[in-house]
């Protein structure tokens, strides 16, 4: 584009756009010319402010000059006014005369009266002359206003062309600073940007050491930025800007192969963007466009066939002859169903070619769940909190089958969260619910009896006593026993037991059961003697050699190893709880 400028002011002046947008040096010689023109404006203007101020003096001079010729013709009528006053006292003077002299002479009395007109005439003159001097007096005055509005006009312009002179300067001492200002802003600029150039400078255009972010214009390459180090393009590299076709072509969904054919060696193969017969990888839902055109390609047809070996067709389309302008193959590889899975030639076979494998569109894969990615989004702070317990996670994921196993018991995960309290008082007594767990086939009978449990609880003093003598306890069981047959193991001399299937009570001799008969023996009531005297008791007797003693109930029962009936009670009571 062109910029309009004033006169002296980048004239004819161009943005420089086929050189990288920005003014060439030679298109800025008109700063200097900007800079005088405004200097030159300054001086005339400073010119014109004096010769402004000279005659501004002049004028207050000839103000002055007016004003004392004003005050000199005041004084002159000051002076005619005092005379006129004079004549008019003396006209009076004279009437006074003539009035006396009237009765003595009459000729005195005409001539007081041509006196008298005289003076009248003389008064008439004086107030004439006082008159003309009044007006004098005010024409001077008037004067004299307009010799001081003079003066003070004279005062303004000289007072305004100091201050335009004073204006003047400040616009010339600014001139020259934005003069300066403008030649350094130049010499910065040319500094930064060194131009047009066919290589890279070593130096900035004075000469100078190169500043990082210096720019010229490489008239081969294009734009070049100087890093502190070297220069760097300001745009891709050829394989930059493949690069970003390729990705540009893999968002769009399309992608073309150049196509030629050279022979390395071996044959004739494909050459597919420089590479030599390359295997492919081609995405599923994308199209691709082989350029056949290449004259190397006549006589060589590009097509492709399936994992069985057969020709495939499937959304394949061939327009014009390889190896002539225009010449392409495209392919739309399908979503699903048969894949391509080589590319060859019709003429010379599959060496000409190699495999193609055929992947997931991973990008439409990501669009498909583009709601779960703002679902996810919409969390991040969550998903970082996550990514900081990354270890907590795989740990997690190791035992994904006992999380698994959890879900599937979340009823009860919720049934225990609502007895919390319980499981935290189980958890404190770990010990004793270990204990019970190793004897949980002793709770299972236990559960198994609880009828009787709750028997012995409603008797738990009476388990007491027997637990308190439990020693006993065991001693009786081991020393009587109730079987079907005479016991043959655990054998102590003394013991008893009832032998159900004879239905006799038998006592162990320390060799054999021996059976315990009545005793049919003794003294009958009817011949047993009785004794009131003599005897301590007189309810039991006791024989011992040739003596008879009474005894007590409690010492017979304490010869005989017994027990009173409540203390029998008990034991029997244990015993029945011991033996089920």
């Amino acid at each position: 584009m062109t910029t309009a400028a004033r006169p002296g002011q980048f004239t004819g002046a161009t943005d420089n756009a086929a050189n990288g947008g920005l003014f060439t040096d030679s298109k800025i010689d008109g700063i200097p010319d900007l800079v005088a023109a405004d200097v030159a404006s300054a001086q005339t203007s400073a010119t014109t402010a004096t010769a402004q101020a000279a005659t501004a003096t002049t004028q207050a001079a000839t103000a002055t000059t007016k004003a004392t010729e004003a005050a000199t013709s005041a004084t002159a009528a000051a002076t005619s006014a005092t005379a006129a006053a004079s004549s008019a006292t003396a006209a009076s003077g004279s009437a006074t005369t003539a009035s006396n002299a009237v009765s003595s002479v009459n000729t005195n009395a005409t001539n007081a009266a041509t006196s008298e007109t005289n003076a009248g005439t003389s008064a008439t003159n004086a107030a004439a002359s006082a008159s003309t001097a009044s007006t004098q007096a005010t024409n001077a005055t008037t004067q004299a206003n307009s010799a001081l509005s003079s003066a003070s006009a004279a005062n303004t312009s000289a007072s305004n062309a100091s201050t335009s002179a004073t204006a003047a300067g400040n616009s010339a001492t600014a001139a020259a600073s934005s003069a300066t200002s403008a030649a350094n802003t130049l010499d910065s600029f040319d500094d930064r940007y060194l131009g047009a150039k066919s290589s890279n400078p070593s130096a900035d255009n004075d000469g100078d050491a190169l500043v990082a972010g210096a720019l010229y214009f490489n008239t081969s390459t294009g734009m070049k930025a100087y890093n502190g180090s070297a220069w760097e393009d300001l745009k891709p590299t050829t394989a930059e800007q493949n690069n970003i076709n390729s990705l540009a072509g893999i968002l769009d969904g399309t992608k073309t192969y150049a196509v030629t054919v050279a022979n390395p060696g071996s044959g004739n193969v494909f050459v597919l963007d420089g590479v030599n017969a390359p295997a492919l990888t081609l995405v599923k839902g994308f199209t691709y466009t082989f350029d056949v055109s290449n004259g190397t390609v006549a006589g060589h047809p590009l097509r492709f066939k399936d994992s069985g070996g057969n020709s495939y067709t499937t959304g394949v389309t061939v327009s014009g002859t390889a190896g002539n302008a225009g010449a392409t193959v495209v392919i739309a590889i399908p979503k699903t169903g048969t894949m391509p899975a080589r590319y060859y030639c019709t003429s010379h076979g599959n060496g000409m070619g190699n495999a193609i494998t055929v992947e997931e569109n991973d990008i439409a894969t990501v669009a498909s769940i583009s709601t779960e990615i703002g679902e996810v989004a919409a969390i991040d702070s969550n998903v970082t909190t996550v990514a900081s317990n990354n270890s907590n996670v795989t740990t997690v994921a190791g035992i994904s089958g006992n999380v698994t196993s959890v879900a599937g018991v979340a009823a009860n995960v919720t049934t225990v969260a609502g007895i919390a309290s319980n499981v935290t008082t189980v958890a404190n007594n770990n010990s004793n619910v270990s204990a019970v767990g190793g004897s949980i086939s002793n709770v299972n009978t236990a559960a198994g009896s609880i009828g009787n449990i709750n028997t012995t609880a409603g008797a738990i003093s009476n388990v007491n006593t027997v637990a308190s003598n439990i020693t006993n306890v065991n001693n009786f069981a081991d020393r009587y026993r109730i079987a079907s047959s005479d016991p043959s193991s655990s054998l102590d001399e003394g013991d008893l037991a009832y032998n159900s299937t004879a239905n006799v009570l038998k006592y162990y001799n320390g060799s054999a059961w021996v059976e315990v008969a009545a005793n049919t023996k003794g003294i009958g009531n009817g011949n047993v003697a009785e004794f009131t005297t003599g005897v301590a008791d007189d309810d039991f007797l006791r024989i011992n050699g040739t003596k008879v003693e009474g005894r007590s109930s409690s010492e017979v029962l304490t010869d005989i190893g017994g027990t009173t009936a409540a203390s029998a009670a008990d034991e029997a009571t244990a015993l029945a709880i011991a033996l089920g």
